[in-house]
């Protein structure tokens, strides 16, 4: 594996593999890499011929100064990790290379969907526009194939799937499930920061999880299932130390709220777990009342197609 900083480097290397006729696949990362990247890479390898990765821990997607450099960084094991999932290349640039001196342009997705996004509290405002430019620019850079992405980051892939439809850049976006830890937790770089507060983190699992319960049963109105939601956190963390910042559900085709499920849903929640923002997503089983009838008809939907594809768990190591 090789390791690049600078610009010119790892598109050096991504036309000697392109020359070569090589399919190339690109995830963009962190760092501070835990199994869920891992799975990220291993779909990169296993479809992909040529796969880089890259660490940068982007500064413009902070609104808080104090995150960013609390944010988790150890270069030497994300190496040895990206080297034994398969990357051909990890691109680890300095701020200064990605952002030279009068930095001016930035790219930003507006409209009912990001609206939305900030409305319901699943972004804040700058942070979409830090990572939509940064995406830009590591794609630029790189002129991969195909992009992988976790699903759990639902606004980071939905606005990038927006900006790529509105921006015609040829990438294949690909969605790729969550993966927990054994107690249903979502893999985060931020759990390390966790600390005493690791078992409350789980609460976010079980919220989700109990409303799933609820619908599969039957109940589909989205107040009766927003209490549920409530409860669960309430009687799951009765001494507090978890603050909900958003729970919604999510036509999954729309991306709007709805106040009674007739289609497939996601569930989004995020909450702050002692001084930790975590946030999490479910797509829940429909009760058979309101299941559609042809399982073949989501392949409709066009432009999702491949995420619905995408979506459906692939083996990690």
């Amino acid at each position: 594996m090789r390791i690049a900083r600078t610009i010119s480097e790892v598109r050096s290397l991504v036309r000697a593999a392109r020359a070569q006729g090589q399919r190339v696949g690109f995830v963009p990362t962190m760092g501070a890499f835990h199994a869920g990247h891992e799975s990220l890479m291993n779909a990169a390898r296993r479809e992909c011929d040529h796969v880089v990765v890259s660490i940068f821990v982007n500064p413009t997607q902070f609104t808080d100064n104090t995150e960013f450099g609390r944010y988790p960084r150890d270069e030497e094991q994300d190496a040895r990790i990206a080297e034994r999932q398969g990357a051909d290349v990890l691109f680890a640039p300095e701020v200064p290379e990605i952002y030279p001196s009068r930095f001016a342009t930035t790219v930003s997705v507006a409209g009912e969907l990001v609206e939305m996004l900030r409305r319901t509290g699943l972004t804040k405002d700058g942070q979409l526009t830090g990572m939509c430019t940064i995406i830009t620019k590591l794609l630029n850079i790189v002129q991969p194939d195909v992009v992988y992405f976790g699903e759990k980051d639902l606004p980071h892939w939905v606005a990038v799937e927006r900006m790529a439809r509105d921006l015609n850049l040829p990438q294949q976006i690909k969605v790729l499930p969550t993966v927990r830890e054994p107690d249903g937790l979502a893999m985060s770089s931020r759990n390390v920061h966790l600390g005493e507060n690791r078992k409350k983190a789980v609460v976010l699992h079980q919220v989700l999880s109990a409303v799933a319960s609820n619908l599969k049963a039957g109940e589909t109105d989205a107040a009766a299932l927003r209490a549920r939601a409530l409860s669960t956190m309430d009687f799951n963390v009765p001494d507090g130390g978890v603050t909900l910042e958003y729970f919604e559900i999510l036509d999954r085709d729309t991306l709007e709220p709805v106040t009674a499920v007739r289609a497939p849903v996601i569930l989004a929640i995020g909450a702050r777990v002692g001084d930790v923002s975590l946030l999490d997503i479910l797509r829940p089983e429909l009760p058979e009342s309101i299941r559609p009838a042809d399982p073949m008809a989501a392949l409709a939907a066009g432009p999702r197609q491949s995420r619905e594809s995408a979506l459906t768990p692939q083996p990690s190591n």
